[in-house]
């Protein structure tokens, strides 16, 4: 008698960064063509890490659930049975509940993180991506997004009523500059009237089969006013605002002035102008030229 012991995808989950993605100007995923260009040379362990909370180690273990980084994000792969001979459906070998929650927590590494990037490093309460909306937040609550949705990052944004619910199931440690929270349940909430499509990872059958989905995150890139300096006396090179341009880590943006092509901003030198009450009213670039 042979046996095997199979595994197979649970789920994908995809963190995208356009600062790191785009070529220049264009998005990355203006065609399926450039999208596999950009990502074959992408890792978003340049700006952020991602770790199983420590109640949701537990949970992979006991499941036999791996864990796996990939440049894109991670990957979940479960050890399963087919459910009859050839079928080529697959059930969990161990038993997942419907309300099972996988819990993801995620820290920005990159302490330039907040030049390029639309949404603060450090939030006040953490973004929370789920398939499944906790009772206290409203109709603004948004889904987590998939491989064919894109929602701002700053639209995941929970109240502290929520907020205070989750943060019981995490350390002090697991606390500490916490970015972002993925939280993902077997059986999510319906959201084919939220946008059409399903974000279930089993189905709700007996026995509750895979059906592997692949969720994501999408962060925006900074557009800042790009300030031309003159390197000898500091001075500007215009007398006033021009256009805010996209900051990219790869590709051309580019600009001239009085006909001649100027070097592009680096996120390395940025100036925020805030308000009275603190908050950003502009963002500049300074690039000192001869």
């Amino acid at each position: 008698m042979s046996f095997s012991i199979i595994y197979k995808k649970l789920c994908d989950v995809n963190l995208y960064h356009e600062y790191f993605l785009n070529d220049g100007v264009t998005s990355f995923d203006d065609s399926p063509t450039l999208k596999e260009q950009q990502l074959s040379k992408y890792d978003f362990r340049e700006f952020m890490g991602v770790m199983p909370s420590e109640a949701t180690h537990t949970l992979l273990n006991g499941h036999r659930i791996i864990f796996k980084p990939t440049e894109k994000g991670f990957t979940l792969l479960i050890q399963v049975e087919e459910v009859t001979p050839n079928s080529g459906n697959f059930t969990p070998k161990i038993p997942l509940e419907p309300d099972i929650k996988l819990e993801f927590l995620l820290y920005i590494n990159d302490f330039i993180f907040e030049n390029y990037s639309t949404v603060s490093a450090i939030p006040q309460k953490p973004f929370y991506f789920s398939n499944k909306k906790p009772a206290s937040e409203g109709n603004s609550f948004k889904y987590i997004d998939l491989e064919t949705t894109k929602t701002p990052i700053s639209d995941y944004t929970i109240s502290q009523t929520t907020w205070d619910a989750l943060k019981v199931g995490f350390t002090e440690k697991e606390r500490l500059s916490l970015f972002g929270v993925i939280s993902l349940e077997m059986q999510g909430d319906d959201t084919t009237g939220y946008d059409g499509n399903t974000r279930n990872i089993l189905t709700n059958g007996n026995p509750p089969l895979l059906t592997p989905k692949t969720f994501k995150l999408h962060f925006h890139n900074r557009s800042t006013v790009w300030h031309y300096k003159n390197a000898l006396d500091n001075t500007l090179v215009h007398s006033t605002d021009p256009t805010q341009l996209p900051l990219v880590k790869n590709g051309i943006v580019g600009y001239t002035f009085n006909s001649e092509p100027l070097p592009a901003a680096d996120p390395t030198r940025i100036i925020f102008e805030k308000d009275g009450n603190g908050n950003i009213i502009k963002t500049i670039s300074e690039i000192y030229i001869n």
